[in-house]
């Protein structure tokens, strides 16, 4: 009930604003709170090459998928399409994959733990990662430890918390000795961990990390030509940056 009230709330803050803050003419994208400093940079470039910028709007994927389907006022999403697509169900017209995310292993600051193997070893004490029913990197981290073997037996010391961000911040207070985040949040935060480590991508399903124009935009062509910057060698360099 309380999490409905935050996304009812939410989306009348959105529907709330002044048709000012949202030009019809004017690209709307919303994105998972992770993608926020890439986002920013493809903007960035989308607008320096075209003269055109868009509206950005950032949060977990439930508020994304919440604003696409119900304000009216959302052209582009962009996250992870196994939550978009398969568990949201949104009606898109056209996708385009910007990469694959991926899963890494990450340690705290003054850690002595420093590689996969580190896993094994019973004196690492407790292991975080993101909700494995829910979050997508929960899931993948919980497939590459059925995978290698690791569970059961490792399952006594491991941590699950709701989301990514909440696995770095018991990394950044060292109340765990590793966590599993993705690249993308691992390389907005490297200052503040040990360490880490790229898990191999063999070992969980694949994560694709998309793009999509809605059904319901008013401005699809303006939206399709978005996609089309996506594919540039351009943009593509700073999806890569960022981890994708």
């Amino acid at each position: 009930m309380y999490r409905f009230r935050i996304c009812a709330v939410m989306l009348t803050l959105l529907l709330a604003l002044p048709t000012s803050a949202f030009s019809g003419d004017k690209l709307v994208l919303a994105a998972g709170a992770g993608y926020k400093k890439m986002v920013n940079a493809l903007n960035a470039a989308y607008e320096k090459k075209t003269g055109r910028s868009m509206d950005l709007i950032y949060g977990n994927m439930g508020r994304v998928t919440t604003l696409a389907k119900e304000s009216g006022k959302v052209d582009i999403v962009l996250g992870d399409r196994q939550f978009l697509i398969v568990r949201a169900a949104l009606p898109v017209t056209d996708e385009t994959e910007l990469g694959r995310g991926k899963l890494v292993l990450a340690f705290a600051k003054g850690s002595e733990f420093s590689k996969e193997s580190d896993l094994d070893n019973p004196k690492a004490g407790r292991i975080a990662l993101p909700d494995t029913s829910k979050a997508i990197y929960g899931k993948a981290a919980r497939e590459y430890l059925l995978t290698t073997g690791r569970l059961p037996d490792i399952k006594p010391r491991l941590v699950e918390v709701a989301t990514v961000p909440q696995v770095f911040s018991y990394l950044a207070t060292n109340e765990v000795d590793m966590g599993f985040i993705n690249l993308t949040h691992a390389l907005n935060v490297q200052d503040k961990l040990g360490g880490y480590m790229v898990i191999d991508e063999k070992n969980y399903s694949p994560i694709s990390i998309i793009a999509a124009v809605l059904e319901s935009s008013a401005n699809k062509e303006q939206a399709r030509a978005f996609l089309d910057f996506v594919k540039t060698a351009e943009a593509q360099a700073i999806v890569r940056a960022n981890g994708l």
